[in-house]
């Protein structure tokens, strides 16, 4: 059953990671010209690639038919 869960985390993290393509987050950077201060927000993105994302989904589906087919004892 240990692998059933794991299998479909991983799963359900590659899928995730497919359909989303990246982690979006904002950084903010300032910038001092003497007496005045400047900052900005910046979007950017941790990008994911497909073929570590569709590996991590083929593993997890593996993972889970193996621990649903596996007998235990």
């Amino acid at each position: 059953m240990r692998w059933v869960v794991v299998g479909i985390v991983l799963a359900a993290l590659g899928g995730v990671g497919l359909w989303l393509g990246g982690i979006p987050y904002t950084e903010r950077e300032t910038m001092e010209l003497g007496p005045i201060q400047a900052s900005a927000d910046i979007e950017r993105q941790f990008e994911i690639p497909p073929l570590a994302a569709g590996g991590l989904l083929a593993l997890g589906v593996g993972l889970a038919v193996y621990g649903a087919t596996r007998k235990d004892g």
